[in-house]
């Protein structure tokens, strides 16, 4: 897969733009105006002043009522509000757009489907000069109202930092581009990360820039719609192969630190898998059968609790149990699937370089 390169339609509030500031938010959207609604209310909310920060909306080619709902808002409102609509290309590619037309020198990436703490704003700009050397920051981004989650959920969690999600990033930006060949909101965050620290600028963890990211509507669909994104990690290996192999996805297990902890874990299911129905077509039994038995629900259980790690799972109904055990046996393949064809599609795509 090539890259897109697509004409950028700007469609803008019809505001000029003023003096330049220090900070501009960026929020990209599709097809989400009541979620974008709600994080705008927040904005409206912040306790800095309204002439510290603009809010720039980079819509990715939206169908539903986005577009009306924010000329309705900007018409009651005192945010310094403006709005681009490019072809739908990602949300990465929606906020380069957004980046082109906004004025900061420094970008506060946010999505839409989250709700800044009133304090956000005050604290980002607290922030740039006390740490002058700093690529970014990353904030602190907060699962909230948990009753609504499920299996079959999404939502994004990062309360100590090395996640790097652009749902909540403060950046330079001279270093606020995405690559183009994200087409969908995957790994275009981790890309722009491994940039910023490969041009020798450090990424610094900010507990004081806070959002909450609710649980997106439960779809038995979601979990699998989630796996197939993993067709992208071929790229961000091709572009960062050490820092992909050694940083992505890592977690600290008994001082540990594991990388492509999920990926590892979904990789033991599927082996078990195999061993297990192996066993039963040889006709194994007796001790040998009960290790490969063992072995697939010790691994059974292991994915399934990291998949309920948010999930109000008292309330699933015996469906939502039938059809969770059902994914949890297809998701492993359909994840090593999308990661085999991803590895091919961009093999010939350059190693990063800052030059």
């Amino acid at each position: 897969m090539g890259y897109i390169k697509k004409k950028v339609d700007l469609e803008s509030s019809g505001q000029s733009k003023q003096k330049a500031k220090v900070l501009s938010i960026v929020i990209p959207t599709f097809n989400s105006a009541k979620l974008l609604s709600i994080c705008l209310e927040a904005l409206e909310k912040q306790t800095a002043q309204k002439t510290c920060f603009e809010v720039t909306v980079a819509d990715d080619g939206s169908t539903d009522e986005t577009l009306q709902m924010l000329q309705q808002f900007k018409a009651r409102s005192e945010l310094q509000l403006q709005w681009t609509t490019i072809p739908n290309s990602g949300p990465g590619n929606a906020r380069n757009a957004g980046v082109s037309l906004s004025s900061g020198t420094w970008i506060g990436f946010m999505d839409a489907d989250v709700i800044p703490h009133p304090d956000w704003v005050k604290n980002a700009l607290t922030l740039i000069p006390q740490k002058p050397e700093a690529g970014a920051f990353e904030g602190r981004t907060e699962v909230t109202q948990r009753s609504r989650a499920t299996p079959f959920t999404h939502q994004t969690e990062n309360i100590d930092g090395g996640r790097y999600p652009t749902c909540n990033f403060l950046v330079r930006r001279n270093l606020a581009h995405f690559h183009p060949a994200y087409l969908i909101p995957f790994r275009e965050d981790t890309d722009l990360a491994f940039s910023i620290l490969a041009a020798g600028f450090s990424i610094i963890f900010a507990p004081e820039l806070i959002v909450e990211h609710p649980p997106l509507p439960s779809s038995y669909l979601r979990p699998l719609v989630l796996a197939r994104r993993y067709y992208y990690d071929g790229l961000l290996s091709r572009r960062f192969p050490s820092r992909y192999r050694n940083d992505l996805d890592a977690h600290q297990i008994i001082g540990l630190k594991i990388p492509h902890l999920k990926k590892k874990l979904y990789s033991l299911f599927v082996l078990s898998q195999i061993v297990f129905l192996g066993s039963q077509l040889l006709g194994l039994s007796g001790k040998g059968l009960f290790l490969a038995g063992s072995a697939y629900l010790l691994c059974l259980l292991m994915t399934a609790g990291a998949s309920l790690r948010f999930a109000n799972w008292r309330d699933l109904s015996l469906k939502d149990w039938l059809v969770f055990i059902c994914q949890q046996h297809v998701l492993p393949w359909v994840m090593g699937y999308s990661l085999f064809r991803g590895w091919l599609d961009f093999r010939g795509e350059p190693e990063y370089s800052d030059s």
